[in-house]
């Protein structure tokens, strides 16, 4: 995890990761359980997807091998 803290390009909070072991893959986030949905953004912060519920505290997603992954996780 490289970020997890307010958006600074917005409402919600930003969560990113980046992948540096050379392995892409599935991914499953667990989150304090105050986050109901997080929607992909790019390192600009724009939209680039439809958001993904957070159910039980925890997402999924692939992330690819040698790249990031950026959400804006917003609360219940």
């Amino acid at each position: 995890m490289t970020a997890f803290g307010r958006n600074p390009d917005g409402q919600g909070t930003l969560f990113r990761v980046w992948e540096q072991a050379g392995t892409s893959g599935e991914l499953t986030v667990t989150l304090p359980g105050k986050f109901k949905t997080a929607t992909p953004v790019n390192l600009r912060g724009m939209n680039m997807g439809a958001p993904i519920h957070i159910t039980n505290g925890r997402f999924k997603f692939n992330l690819p091998v040698y790249a990031p992954a950026s959400f804006v996780l917003q609360e219940k």
